[in-house]
């Protein structure tokens, strides 16, 4: 990430694309890797609840660590924030690769998380300052890619070795990724967060609280992320019926990466905040569908449309906090939506934990895909909407 500097964007676009994707793509492989770890737990003799807790343990952790990684990306800048998330995620993955101990996994899980959550705060907040208005949609939409490629890459790579019962090849991967998040955050710039100096005082809470359409931005991801984290429990239930989670998991991720490079033009053109919701109900609708009808088929075909709506709508959802708020409420405002999104990861892997046992994990993700349907169709209907046709009406006079 050396060429993560002061260059201008017309000089240096694509060097700087590929510096902020190599580090985006290497810290969600840390994540992602661990989305077969479910499997291991279950191996290990643990129940569905402990297995639940253990994965949602990860995303209580970076929920919690993003007013942290907020505080130390504005006063201790990018590249410090950074090399701290690598190391954290070398030790919170090591202790996952030499320990059964489920409250040793509790504490290596929740390690990991909060590395996640320094290390992706430092990338967000460095791509909200330094791109404009006009090329932001496309910037973040294309360095975006790198977050859902995993899915394609150390994911099944991770599930043929827990099928196969590599097991320990499969957790020395862990430890492996975060050596090279590590020497990614030592090569990214130094000094405090760019424009900085700029800067004269950083704004509060107070004042995002006070921004109504702030608010319903991160009520609406909120919801869109509970649906998302369904795919760190999808290889439990595709188990169940005998199906590779892969077919859902590399679907996703290809249409994902295609619906941020090919169209990451036209997210500069979209009106972001609006189109959301949607994103997020056409993820919901194919959770509900895959978990109703469990084939190969319908897992290929819901998981790409699932990957449109995350391909779309995590973009958007970056690009529309840097495009509401001002540069000296981004790093707070990117924490505070984060978190929450943060909340809705954590919350999904532990529902549905508890819920399997009653209603089966079938039933479990419909039941979730419809109320984050619901509530996010009364989000379009009541906020959203109107709100559109208000300002093209205001902007139309």
């Amino acid at each position: 990430m050396s060429n993560m500097g002061h260059k201008s964007m017309a000089g240096g676009e694509v060097k700087l694309i590929l510096s902020v994707f190599a580090a985006v793509y290497a810290i969600h492989c840390v994540e992602f890797v661990y989305f077969v770890y479910g499997n291991v737990l279950e191996s290990y003799g643990y129940s569905p609840q402990a297995t639940g807790i253990a994965l949602g343990s990860f995303f209580l952790a970076i929920m919690a660590s993003r007013p942290l990684a907020g505080w130390m990306i504005e006063n201790l800048g990018i590249r410090r924030s950074m090399i701290s998330g690598g190391a954290l995620a070398l030790l919170g993955c090591s202790m996952l690769m030499f320990t059964r101990n489920l409250y040793v996994i509790f504490v290596g899980r929740a390690i990991s998380g909060l590395a996640f959550g320094v290390f992706t705060m430092g990338i967000f907040s460095y791509q909200a300052l330094v791109t404009t208005p006009e090329n932001r949609g496309r910037f973040i939409a294309l360095t975006g890619s790198g977050g859902v490629l995993p899915t394609a890459t150390v994911t099944p790579l991770g599930e043929w070795l827990v099928l196969g019962g590599h097991i320990k090849p499969y957790l020395a991967i862990g430890p492996l990724l975060s050596i090279i998040c590590l020497f990614l955050g030592i090569s990214a710039p130094k000094g405090k967060t760019t424009h900085s100096s700029e800067i004269r005082e950083w704004g509060s809470y107070r004042d995002l609280i006070r921004s109504k359409p702030f608010l319903m931005l991160v009520a609406t991801s909120t919801m869109m992320a509970i649906v998302d984290a369904s795919v760190t429990s999808i290889s439990l239930f595709s188990a169940e019926y005998g199906i590779p989670a892969s077919y859902f998991l590399v679907s996703f991720s290809t249409t994902a990466v295609l619906s941020r490079t090919l169209g990451a033009k036209l997210l500069n053109s979209l009106p972001r905040p609006f189109c959301l919701a949607p994103c997020g109900m056409l993820m919901a609708s194919a959770l509900a569908v895959a978990s109703a009808l469990p084939s190969r088929a319908s897992f290929i075909i819901c998981g790409s449309l699932f990957g449109i709506g995350i391909g779309v709508g995590f973009p958007m959802l970056l690009a529309s906090l840097a495009d509401i708020l001002p540069p000296e409420l981004r790093p707070k405002g990117t924490a505070a939506a984060l978190f929450l999104f943060d909340a809705g990861w954590s919350v999904t892997p532990i529902l549905v934990g508890f819920m399997t046992p009653y209603l089966g994990r079938g039933l479990s993700f419909i039941t979730l895909a419809m109320i984050t349907l619901t509530v996010l169709a009364i989000f379009t209907i009541f906020y959203w909407l109107p709100r559109m046709f208000s300002e093209r009406r205001a902007a139309g006079s």
